[in-house]
């Protein structure tokens, strides 16, 4: 009997000592998971916060130039780029070859801000609409006022 109580004894002592381990593991792992979460969550947040849009109605505006639809406009500033995402839409009842097209950025004064010549080319059939963005380096648009779009269409 004492060499059972005595192998039961071993045993237990073993059990404890691999569920300690196993415990122990489990932990690290845990802090090290909670550690990798917060790390990567505080990178993220400061760039959204700073991202602001440009809400002048003058430069959001629908405009309809020579039958092709500039809806949806919308321009963002994240601290360092501009971002202006638009939808074209083919209002004529003919397929247009858009051939690139300028979109020319102005502040309230009228004074000349940017250039953007958008590298687009695409047949667009009657009706037909398409989702873009021009994206600008090292300029905040979100104060622009003005936006004018200068075309390059033929008709096929």
């Amino acid at each position: 009997m004492a060499n059972k109580e005595k192998d039961t004894n071993v045993k237990t002592k073993k059990v404890i000592k691999v569920k300690n381990v196993i415990l122990f593991v489990l932990l690290c792992l845990l802090i090290i998971f909670l550690l990798i979460f917060a790390f990567n969550n505080k990178k993220e947040k400061p760039v959204s916060e700073k991202v602001t849009y440009n809400k002048n109605d003058n430069f959001l505006k629908e405009q309809n130039v020579d039958g092709i639809l500039f809806k949806d406009i919308e321009c963002s500033y994240d601290g360092k780029n501009s971002l202006i995402k638009y939808v074209i839409v083919n209002n004529t009842d003919e397929e247009i070859y858009l051939s690139n097209y300028d979109i020319v950025v102005q502040d309230k004064n009228k004074n000349h801000l940017i250039r953007i010549v958008a590298g687009f080319e695409q047949n667009l059939e009657p009706k037909e609409e398409v989702k873009r963005s021009s994206s600008v380096v090292g300029i905040d648009l979100s104060d622009a006022y003005y936006m004018e779009l200068k075309l390059k269409t033929e008709d096929k």
